[in-house]
């Protein structure tokens, strides 16, 4: 499973946190599951990256799953109607 991770894993740029300040701001769903689809490829990576290398950023990835986790919620409180 963890070579998976890491194949699906590639390299990508984690934005600074001030990139996802609009988060809670309202969103289409194509947008939400964009930012969602970018915080799930950064958790792959950083959580490959931490099984490679205990000195890897545990707080990088527990802040990419926390996004992850918050697009999962306003996703899941979306209204159909906006879907």
């Amino acid at each position: 499973m963890f070579q998976t991770m890491q194949k699906n894993a590639a390299p990508h740029h984690i934005a600074n946190p001030n990139a996802y300040a609009h988060i809670d701001a309202p969103a289409t769903e194509a947008e939400l599951l964009a930012q969602l689809q970018t915080a799930s490829d950064n958790v792959l990576r950083l959580a490959g990256e931490l099984h490679a290398n205990a000195n890897a950023d545990a707080d990088s990835l527990a802040e990419q799953h926390e996004i992850a986790q918050r697009l999962i919620g306003q996703l899941l409180a979306m209204p159909a109607s906006q879907r």
